[in-house]
């Protein structure tokens, strides 16, 4: 299973920012979405929200459900 999936990017305005998708297994809900900003180098928590799934539209524009997330990143470097 996947540790977690991580998106980052950098805005016209503001700091750095981050949203961390990690699976809760023994959780009430399958996933939590967490969002971080970068403050004085440092990853700052600014929200959490819990799901119960998460998936993906690729460019073209198929949904991907979570079991094909997983298999897509599996074998990768597993860094951000």
């Amino acid at each position: 299973m996947m540790d977690e999936l991580s998106l980052q990017w950098t805005p016209v305005h503001g700091p750095m920012r981050k949203l961390v998708f990690e699976p809760q297994p023994e959780g009430e809900y399958a996933w939590t979405r967490t969002e971080f900003e970068l403050c004085e180098s440092q990853w700052r928590e600014v929200g959490i929200e819990y799901l119960e799934e998460v998936s993906f539209v690729s460019s073209d524009e198929e949904e991907t459900t979570p079991f094909h997330i997983q298999t897509h990143l599996e074998g990768g470097d597993g860094d951000e």
